[in-house]
């Protein structure tokens, strides 16, 4: 069996848990139209579909550790050049918030909750949970970290939460496990319309993946008749 651990970097985090169908649920629903109902049936119940069951309780569910209220960002990426300032050239491209990351600048309208959850780093000083990414997409650094075994990777999932987008993406082990030395594991979302998250809510789902399953190909049947053996 594979293992992987989660463990808790910051005192705030929520470390992911495995979603689990709620078959006992489910079954006392259609139990009860059965025995109350002159008309109303659930004729088949999915929790009694093993695949639809294993689909639904893969992986590990990622939750918000805060409650919050996003906003698209309405974010720009510019460059300030040697003769200018950086202050001059956010007034002309109207932003009221820039942020300096790799090469280049990113600038955003003014979006509050960018800055309301710093929080308390190890070595006490204080960081911050959203880093804008570009394209109307944030860094959300979650404060919990995870170990997989090496030639593995974890594929980070959107759980279809209303008004936030999390791109798909595919994490190596070295990569995933070392985030924990910087503050912990991060995933990136894109809030598309005024979003409400409670502390709890699942925000994205995550899934083991062998190093096998991405160079995996698609074999075609020869012709009919057909003598090449190659």
């Amino acid at each position: 069996m594979v293992e992987v651990t989660f463990s808790q970097v910051q005192p705030w985090s929520l470390v992911p848990d495995p979603p689990r169908a709620d078959r006992a649920g489910a079954r006392a629903e259609r139990d009860a139209y059965r025995k109350h109902f002159r008309y109303k049936r659930i004729t088949r119940l999915p929790v009694d579909c093993p695949p639809w069951v294993l689909g639904q309780e893969l992986g590990w569910l990622v939750r918000s550790p805060v409650s919050i209220d996003m906003a698209p960002l309405g974010d720009l990426d510019f460059d300030v050049p040697p003769d200018e300032e950086l202050r001059d050239v956010g007034r002309k491209i109207n932003r009221s918030e820039v942020w300096h990351r790799g090469d280049g600048w990113i600038a955003t309208r003014d979006s509050s909750w960018l800055r309301t959850y710093d929080y308390r780093s190890d070595d006490d000083n204080w960081e911050s949970m959203f880093l804008p990414n570009g394209l109307g997409t944030v860094e959300w650094r979650l404060g919990w970290g995870v170990t997989i075994p090496e030639r593995y990777f974890l594929m980070v999932m959107d759980v279809a939460v209303p008004g936030l987008e999390v791109p798909l993406g595919v994490i190596p082990a070295r990569a995933a496990n070392g985030m924990a030395e910087r503050g912990g594991f991060s995933v990136a979302v894109r809030p598309t319309r005024p979003v409400s998250l409670r502390r709890g809510d699942p925000i994205a789902r995550l899934v083991l993946l062998h190093a096998d399953s991405l160079r995996s190909s698609t074999g075609r049947p020869a012709p009919e008749g057909s003598t090449d053996d190659r």
